[in-house]
């Protein structure tokens, strides 16, 4: 049976082949012009069958990272509307002929990620430092950020969530939300999405009394799971205002097309 290297000696001699007949065809050697080529790296053994396979890897990683994102959004109608899945006038760029037929158009739209919703706004930051500070006096609670959201475990367990929804920061904490029915917490119950079963009670964060609100019910949720309060030195974790384009550079903000119906005049 062939081993690995084998068959990247196989692939790249294949390569060779094809490379050759398009450049010859071309008139001119097309060698670096291939889609696979960003990820060459000339030294190593069979270049371009090793690029060929990173470069697949990558296209693979992204489809299945749009999809999750996808699968996301389905789920959590408080992302904001600009990534919120394309109706069925909407049709992703990527699917959509190279030329909008009659009556449509592409349009540029953005998926901003958590991090870059936090950086363009400086009220949210407040409310964010406040938050992340009262996370840090739960011994054993982890932080883990990703595009959407901030997640907070203690062990196994995600004890709570952070997103922004609109142009609101909203905490979801691993509370029953029936218990605190008719009390002075604004909350809703959101138990019923699959992405919040574990942290089904849904907070708002739009004052500096609803930070003291939430301060409280993180309280409540350290009683139940039995973490340790402690002190914490307070952090800052406001970030200096950044453009779209500096952070679309960052990879903060994704740019993607989208074909809509033209509005009538």
């Amino acid at each position: 049976m062939e081993n690995t290297e084998e068959l990247f000696l196989k692939r790249q001699q294949e390569l060779d082949v094809e490379k050759w007949l398009a450049s010859e065809a071309a008139g001119y050697d097309l060698c670096g012009s291939f889609p696979f080529c960003t990820r060459c790296e000339r030294m190593e053994p069979n270049p371009c069958a090793h690029a060929e396979a990173r470069w697949q890897e990558a296209q693979t990683r992204d489809e299945e990272t749009f999809a999750q994102e996808q699968a996301e959004m389905q789920e959590n109608p408080d992302l904001p509307e600009d990534i919120q899945p394309a109706v069925q006038e909407e049709v992703a760029a990527a699917a959509a002929p190279a030329q909008p037929p009659a009556g449509y158009e592409f349009v540029t739209r953005y998926r901003r990620s958590f991090k870059s919703r936090l950086i363009q706004d400086e009220k949210m930051q407040d409310f964010y430092t406040d938050l992340k500070n009262a996370f840090a006096e739960l011994t054993g609670v982890k932080a883990r950020l990703s595009r959407h959201c901030e997640n907070f475990r203690f062990h196994a367990d995600r004890i709570a969530k952070l997103n922004v929804g609109g142009k609101t920061l909203t905490l979801y904490l691993a509370l029953d939300p029936d218990k605190y029915e008719d009390t002075k917490y604004r909350y809703e119950d959101v138990s019923d999405k699959r992405s919040y079963r574990e942290t089904p009670m849904k907070i708002r964060i739009t004052s500096k009394r609803m930070v003291k609100y939430a301060k409280e019910l993180l309280a409540d949720l350290a009683a139940k799971f039995s973490v340790t309060v402690s002190g914490a030195i307070p952090m800052d974790y406001h970030m200096k205002y950044q453009s779209d384009e500096a952070l679309i550079k960052k990879g903060l903000i994704k740019p993607y097309e989208v074909l809509v119906k033209k509005k009538k005049k």
